[in-house]
């Protein structure tokens, strides 16, 4: 089968009928919600609906303190605001997550600072934490993404030493277990989201905060309600307790309904099942894909049991191919997919536009260009299962002839983007430049940025083994070889290209003709030296240098000569696009 029997070509579709729906509610649910509207008590103010689900999720987790609320965005900020989070103080969230595990950091008129993730899990990395944490810093939302638990104890580590709070956004990770321990219980606090597809539903819209500090309970519970104290005991045994109206702070109307709590007592019922039925379906993808060359399944940290809110995979660069094209064509095949947050927050408008940007994040930066998401809720079948495995391997299985490969327009469409964005951005040093312009551009073009393609042996000659004093007639390089290895770059060059030595003509024109002894000292002279005669002996047409700040290409045909230069913190986009546009395969 060839790329024309692709569905997005005008071939047969794998799938004709409907995936599966989420959520299903069922009599069970209708009949509760029945109830209770035909009570008239319809408010956590009147009716007992509400306390009963906060009572019964507790319990559920070993907790005594629940405190219900309208989303699980109005449960973060709920939260915040309880800790005393405000102005001047910095809250860390990750660069990769849902919108709402940051945005409450901004009704707090607090400061969100960005740290990246880890590029296995996807969860927030304690090591860029590590690098962002301040004086000012108050908290740390630490996000279970897709039902994954985030490292907590090296979080906690950092964390509690400091008085900073660990706020656990568990609104994709309900049943997810860290160390034997259910995900929103081991931090200062735990926030859920019953929204309508989450693993469990409240109807619709709603969420929670889970804690064992009654106290912090209590502030929650009134900020949910305009502030005001709760209730006040009747003056006389009989009557219902009565409202102050006095609001002690500023607070919010973030209560749950009854209506949403009623189904949201059938759903948690049935939690268990649906744990189990995730993870289920998610074995049976990872069994069928482990083997593809193209897609990477979701990982497992040994000491995490994951929940699966949604199965997120890695299409690898080395696939060569566009995630766009990629999800485009497995749709056309008749599967759900999609993209997994293609914007990292700190370029949303919402930060970016009011200076909360800056954090550099390139593990973000590049999954967001790589991840793309399938379902598997409860009520997918096997037979389903069976469908998206063969729309996957259809699609991915043939790549290699396929014509989207990223040496084309798809390529060039890609790099055009890159460095749109970055120009609404700033470069600061050359890890910045490394990480969010050299990978991304050279991954669009195909080019394998694994850690089995990053260092390579460089055979030598016993003469220039000797002039360049190296111990054998071999040196480990980090260059990157393109397919086929047809060009080579050094990617991240030790010393800058001054040439100060000779000039950069002169310099070439001795090697063309064998005198490298303008090499033997180290500097930039021999490190460019070594790499112009590893690619020759490779039988390199073009290889590549970057340092701090350019990038230099050169090309050999019986001689090297210079093909580019550009300075990629000043040139402009269309020179820098030219020079990698040089790099594409051949």
């Amino acid at each position: 089968m060839g790329s024309e029997d692709l569905a997005i070509n005008g071939g047969p579709k794998v799938r004709q009928g409907p995936y599966p729906p989420w959520p299903v509610l069922g009599e069970e649910d209708a009949a509760a919600v029945t109830e209770t509207l035909r009570s008239g008590k319809l408010t956590q103010l009147t009716g007992g609906d509400v306390a009963a689900i906060e009572e019964a999720f507790a319990a559920w987790h070993g907790f005594d303190q629940c405190v219900a609320t309208s989303s699980g965005t109005t449960a973060i900020h709920t939260l915040l605001a309880a800790l005393g989070v405000g102005p001047g103080d910095e809250v860390i969230v990750p660069a990769h997550t849902f919108i709402a595990s940051a945005t409450p950091v901004l009704h707090q008129r607090a400061t969100p600072v960005f740290a990246d993730v880890n590029p296995r899990t996807f969860c927030i990395s304690p090591e860029s934490v590590a690098e962002r944490i301040t004086g000012r810093t108050k908290a740390i939302i630490a996000v279970h993404l897709n039902g994954h638990p985030a490292d907590l104890d090296a979080l906690l580590a950092l964390a509690e030493p400091q008085g900073i709070a660990v706020v656990e956004d568990a609104a994709q990770a309900h049943g997810a277990l860290y160390n034997g321990r259910k995900v929103g219980t081991i931090g200062r606090a735990g926030c859920f989201s019953f929204w309508e597809d989450k693993i469990m539903t409240t109807g619709g819209e709603g969420g929670c905060v889970i804690t064992h500090d009654h106290d912090l309970a209590e502030r929650m519970r009134r900020i949910r309600h305009h502030g005001e104290a709760l209730v006040q005991p009747a003056p006389t045994g009989g009557q219902a307790d009565e409202r102050t109206y006095y609001h002690a702070e500023l607070g919010y109307n973030y209560r749950m309904s009854s209506l949403h709590a009623a189904t949201g007592l059938v759903q948690l019922g049935k939690l268990e099942e649906y744990l189990e039925a995730r993870r289920r379906n998610a074995a049976f993808l990872t069994e069928h894909l482990t083997d593809s060359p193209a897609i990477e399944p979701p990982y497992l940290a040994p000491n995490s049991v994951h929940s699966f809110y949604k199965y997120v995979c890695r299409l690898r660069p080395e696939a060569g191919i566009g995630i766009d094209w990629f999800v485009r064509a497995v749709t056309a095949e008749g599967i759900p997919v999609s993209r997994r947050y293609p914007t990292p927050l700190p370029q949303q408008p919402v930060f970016r536009g009011s200076g909360f940007g800056k954090q550099p994040c390139p593990v973000a930066e590049r999954l967001a260009g790589e991840l793309f998401t399938l379902l598997v809720h409860p009520t997918v079948t096997e037979e389903d299962l069976c469908d998206v495995v063969a729309a996957l391997w259809k699609v991915a299985g043939r790549l290699e002839r396929s014509p989207h490969t990223r040496s084309g327009e798809d390529a060039a469409r890609e790099i055009e983007g890159i460095l749109d964005k970055l120009s609404l951005t700033t470069l600061i040093n050359k890890e910045d430049v490394q990480n969010r312009l050299v990978e991304f551009c050279l991954a669009a073009l195909g080019w394998r940025l694994d850690s089995t393609n990053t260092h390579v042996w460089v055979p030598l000659s016993e003469q220039m083994a000797s002039l360049w004093a190296f111990p054998s007639r071999q040196t480990k390089r980090d260059y990157v070889l393109s397919a086929r290895g047809a060009q080579v770059v050094h990617i991240e060059a030790q010393h800058e290209w001054r040439r100060f030595a000779v000039d950069l003509d002169t310099f070439l024109e001795r090697i063309n003709r064998g005198d490298w002894e303008d090499t033997r000292r180290e500097g930039p002279n021999k490190e460019l030296a070594v790499l112009l005669w590893g690619a020759q002996e490779a039988n390199c047409k073009r290889a590549a240098l970057i340092d701090e700040k350019r990038l230099l290409i050169f090309e050999r045909d019986g001689e090297w000569g210079l093909a580019r230069e550009v300075d990629l913190f000043v040139d402009p986009i269309e020179r820098v696009y030219a020079a990698f546009m040089l790099l594409a395969p051949p």
